[in-house]
């Protein structure tokens, strides 16, 4: 075998002569896409829910009766995981 056919071989075995054609990846780009910017969505409202719950928290018991809500549910709600509440 020489040299140069050596070389033809390897170049073969590096790019193979198949290649991706470019709708499936432009496909693939936006299922990607859009699965990142609703993983991003799910963590601002776990976020959102946490915040809030915490500011609950923090209200007086006066406030909380304005709103109807007694300290005992807004302390068990608080302390609930995130992935917990709906």
């Amino acid at each position: 075998m020489r040299a140069g056919e050596e070389r033809t071989e390897r170049r073969e075995l590096l790019h193979p002569p198949e290649t991706p054609r470019p709708e499936r990846a432009a496909r693939f780009h936006t299922i990607l896409g859009r699965t990142l910017a609703r993983l991003v969505k799910h963590v601002i409202s776990w976020y959102q829910g946490y915040r809030h719950r915490q500011l609950l928290v923090n209200l007086d018991d006066r406030m909380l009766r304005d709103i109807g809500i007694d300290r005992a549910a807004a302390e068990s709600d608080s302390t609930n995981s995130f992935w917990r509440l709906r």
